[in-house]
């Protein structure tokens, strides 16, 4: 809760409450309204096309400028003088806090229900495993905080070395077992944590809001992600080994000598092991599953180092996939939570240990560097572990002369500013066709100003929440004025909030090699480039300069236009008439360059996680035939 309260303030004018619906306080010019309270379920309902948005689609006419613009607008807007809207009703935009009245009962309810309530300082959260101690039962304790208020959501004691090491050991034994289980019976249990995660969604989507500070709708799409990859793995079951442990393919030999002498082949894909996870703060569980969940489909084992500002979302769902494990064969451990908390010393040794088979990180550039560099440091001992990063990406959207408008403003708007610009598929930048950039530029502004509400994430109607830490304030603030001082012009938002609340930020960039284009700033910021015809190269050197290659978001009809720049950019992902944000589940996600160069799900969704063995069969005391026929005989 906030400890100072400021002054009160106009009220901006009531915007409407659609999309969530929940239990909520009502705050009109400082008097509450109380609702009738009922358990803080999520619901999630179809969100009808924004008022700002024109209710008809764009048509061009001759030269396809401003002026040919032909749209007619739900209701008129004025973009130099319609106010932002902080809260959903009333509210206080120096703090931008629109409390929800049941924040409290679902925070306390959610806890309790995924047994995590620890409001006693002196009770730490409990181990995940009752006989490996995750979650230190002495040493450093640490807690964990609800960016949205601030307020502490529990504290836990941070693992020290021996409780990792028994963790690891535990993972291994478990997993001797699990991968001489039948791949139908593997891919049957996976698919049962998919159902008990989804049985789960509403305390865990819960937790993520409270957690990370998402919306209710964002935290339940997380989750119905991990469905998705279930779907995907119970499609390719076959590619698991179906009844035997592990999938076993025959082949002939090529060589006509050994093929005549009845000499046949065999290629065995075995699971490689235990694999290591990194997940960052803002999707702790899907790419968690991405990864998790055909790894364990392969028979594999997973420990899981999440990001210290996500731990209490991760010992959830662990405790959910763990309650799956044990009353499934009793594999408890198989998938298991560590709490490295910030102790580096403690990460960099997990990294360093050769019981991982693989590291599959998700995070930001430094550890990714960090990663690489600790295996190097190990020298031969570790130069068969495989990594596989997903590091970020300074995505752009290209809105060619032949777009529709109204669809690319809608698709860039949330793509900056959902899950508060804290995606790694964000979009950071747009380039704009000079046909259509003035238009463009006005309803996106209109777009940021009367589309935006900044607050509680419970509270129906929010749809921009806090950055999750005091320190990504400090770093939106330099990276803004950082922007400016560079030359970018400030079309709207700029501003830090209070608490962990800032503005979603409106950029016009000088042209192209602008440095901040160049820049991930991980935050709420979007910066404009227009351009011409004959500069479409110019655009893609522009993207490509940086050195990211996540994502990209393409909007025209033009079939020529979008295949240039999809064969073109170094990007992962180029989407057609769609946004730079988010991915299909169960394909390829992954880019080039500095975003790691890997791929999760996809073809390889299962290969990734597997080791081969050929085998060439000769019948016993046959006929020795020698490789590539070389003959040991006396002329």
């Amino acid at each position: 809760m906030l400890r100072t309260r400021p002054p009160q303030l106009a009220r901006p004018s009531a915007p409407r409450t659609r999309g969530l619906r929940g239990p909520a306080r009502l705050v009109v010019n400082g008097a509450a309204k109380k609702k009738k309270l009922t358990p803080p379920a999520l619901e999630v309902h179809d969100n009808p096309q924004p008022a700002w948005l024109p209710r008809t689609r764009i048509s061009h006419g001759g030269g396809a400028n401003e002026s040919n613009v032909v749209a007619v607008p739900r209701r008129t807007f004025n973009a130099d003088t319609d106010e932002p809207i902080y809260a959903v009703v009333g509210g206080h935009p120096e703090m931008a806090l629109a409390l929800a009245f049941s924040r409290e009962t679902i925070s306390r309810e959610t806890l309790r229900a995924l047994d995590l309530d620890d409001r006693r300082r002196e009770r730490p959260l409990r181990p995940v495993l009752p006989d490996v101690s995750v979650f230190a039962p002495e040493g450093a304790r640490r807690d964990v905080f609800d960016p949205t208020t601030n307020a502490r959501l529990g504290s836990i004691h941070v693992a020290s070395w021996p409780h990792v090491d028994a963790a690891i050991k535990r993972a291994k034994e478990v997993q001797a077992r699990w991968a001489s289980v039948p791949g139908d019976e593997r891919v049957r249990i996976v698919l049962a944590v998919a159902d008990a995660i989804a049985k789960n969604a509403t305390h865990l989507g819960n937790l993520l809001t409270l957690e990370v500070g998402k919306t209710p709708s964002e935290s339940l799409g997380e989750l119905a992600e991990i469905a998705e990859v279930a779907a995907a793995i119970g499609e390719r079951k076959d590619e698991c080994g179906g009844s035997l442990a592990y999938p076993v393919r025959r082949y002939e030999s090529r060589d006509k000598t050994r093929k005549s002498l009845g000499w046949y082949g065999e290629e065995r894909a075995l699971p490689i092991g235990i694999v290591g996870k990194t997940t960052a703060f803002n999707f702790p569980y899907a790419p968690f599953a991405w990864g998790a969940l055909p790894a364990m489909a392969a028979g594999n084992g997973v420990v899981w180092k999440p990001h210290p500002k996500a731990t209490l979302c991760a010992m959830a769902l662990t405790k959910v996939i763990d309650d799956v494990l044990r009353t499934n064969g009793g594999f408890s451990g198989l998938v298991t939570c560590v709490d490295a908390g910030d102790d580096e010393a403690l990460t960099r040794r997990m990294w360093r240990d050769a019981r991982f088979a693989m590291w599959e990180c998700t995070g930001g550039e430094a550890m990714g560097e960090a990663l690489l560099r600790s295996l190097a440091s190990e020298g031969a001992t570790r130069l068969g572990v495989r990594t596989l990063l997903e590091l970020g990406g300074n995505n752009a959207a290209v809105v060619h002369a032949d777009a529709d408008v109204a669809q690319a403003v809608e698709s860039v708007l949330f793509g900056a500013t959902g899950t508060s610009g804290q995606r790694c598929t964000s979009t950071r930048v747009a380039y704009v066709h000079d046909d259509v950039y003035n238009y463009f530029e006005r309803l996106l502004v209109a777009g940021y100003k009367q589309e935006l509400r900044i607050g509680d994430p419970f509270t129906p109607g929010v749809n921009v929440g806090p950055v999750f830490h005091a320190d990504a304030v400090e770093r939106f603030k330099r990276g803004v004025d950082a922007c400016v001082k560079a030359g970018s012009t400030l079309l709207c938002g700029g501003r830090a909030l209070g608490g962990n609340f800032v503005e979603p930020t409106l950029l016009r960039a000088p042209g192209f090699n602008h440095p901040p284009t160049a820049t991930e700033l991980f935050s709420p910021v979007l910066h404009l480039v227009r351009y011409r015809d004959d500069q479409l190269g110019d655009v893609v050197n522009d993207i490509n300069r940086g050195g990211h290659g996540l994502s990209c978001g393409v909007f025209t009809g033009n079939e020529d236009v979008f295949e240039t720049l999809a064969t073109t950019l170094r990007v992962g992902i180029a989407n057609l008439n769609y946004g730079t944000s988010g991915a299909e589940a169960g394909e390829n996600f992954g880019g080039e360059g500095r975003t790691g160069g890997g791929r999760q799900m996809g073809p390889n969704m299962f290969r990734t996680y597997t080791r081969y063995v050929n085998t060439m069969r000769a019948p016993l005391g046959g006929e020795v035939v020698h490789a590539q026929g070389v003959s040991q005989k006396k002329r």
